[in-house]
C-alpha cells in the first residue's frame, strides 16, 4: 500500500470515529466552522487594536507620571506586540530603541533587582515578537521565522511559564500556510511552559495541524476540539 492510500485511510477512518459525536459534521472541513474561525480573527484585530490603544495610554501615563522604572519599561513592551501588528516600521523599530533606552536609563542597582526578578524576560519576549512582526510584515520570513523562536530562548521566566508566550503571530503565520514554523514554535514552548493547561492545548493544537484544522490559537482551541470530535483522537 502507498503511503498516501495509507493517509487517505486514516484519515476516512478518523472521519468515522469523530463525525458521530462531533457538532460539525465535516469536522475542520465543515463550512459553519470556517465561518466560526472567520469571525473570530476579526473580534481578535479589533481586540488587539483596542489594545494597541489602551497599552499606548499606559505607558505615556507611566511615562509622564510614574517614578517606577520598571512599570514604564513593562507598559512599552506590552504594546510592542500591537505596534509591531499595526504601525509603520520605522515607528516599530523606534519604540524597540526606546525600550532599551528606558534600561540604559537604570541605574546598576536597579538593573540587577530587574534582573533577579524576572530576568527582563517578559520585555526581551515582547522585542522579540516584535523583531518578528517587523521581519514577516517585509516579507523576510526566514528571518521571522528565527526571530520568532529568539524571542522564547529564555530560561527562569516565571510570567513565560505560568501564562505562555505570544501566539499572535504564529496564528498569522499559521492562517497564511506556514505549518513548519509554527510547529517549531508551539514544540519549543514545551521548554519553559509546562503543566497540564499548556500539556492540552499543545496535543489540540499538533491534532489541529496533523488534520489540516483553521486555528486561531487560544484556549478556546480546547473546547472548539470537542465540538470537531478530535478531542481524544489517537494520532501519530
Amino acid at each position: 500500500m502507498t503511503k498516501g492510500w495509507a493517509f487517505t485511510l486514516i484519515c476516512i477512518n478518523i472521519l468515522f470515529q469523530s463525525s458521530a459525536q462531533a457538532d460539525y459534521a465535516l469536522m475542520c472541513d465543515d463550512p459553519q466552522y470556517h465561518q466560526y474561525i472567520e469571525d473570530r480573527f476579526a473580534q481578535l484585530e479589533v481586540k488587539n487594536r483596542r489594545l494597541y490603544s489602551s497599552t499606548l495610554r499606559d505607558y505615556e501615563l507611566s511615562l509622564a507620571t510614574s517614578a517606577n522604572p520598571y512599570k514604564i519599561i513593562g507598559d512599552l513592551s506590552r504594546h510592542l506586540k500591537y505596534s509591531a501588528q499595526f504601525d509603520p516600521i520605522d515607528e516599530v523599530n523606534a519604540k524597540i530603541r526606546r525600550v532599551f533606552d528606558h534600561t540604559d536609563e537604570l541605574s546598576a542597582e536597579e538593573h540587577l533587582a530587574g534582573l533577579v526578578f524576572d530576568n527582563f524576560s517578559s520585555e526581551t519576549h515582547s522585542v522579540g515578537v516584535a523583531r518578528a512582526w517587523i521581519a514577516y510584515r517585509q516579507k523576510e520570513y526566514a528571518k521571522a521565522f528565527e526571530e520568532l523562536l529568539l524571542s522564547i530562548e529564555l530560561s527562569g521566566s516565571a510570567v513565560l511559564s505560568s501564562f505562555g508566550p505570544d501566539f499572535s503571530l504564529a496564528r498569522q503565520m499559521y492562517k497564511d500556510g506556514n505549518v513548519e514554523p509554527v510547529l517549531a514554535y508551539i514544540n519549543k514552548t514545551e521548554q519553559f511552559w509546562t503543566g497540564q493547561r499548556p500539556d492540552r492545548l499543545r496535543d489540540v493544537w499538533r491534532k489541529m495541524i496533523i488534520l489540516g484544522c483553521k486555528i486561531q490559537f487560544d484556549s478556546v482551541d480546547t473546547i472548539k476540539a470537542v465540538d470537531l470530535g478530535i478531542n481524544n483522537l489517537e494520532l501519530k
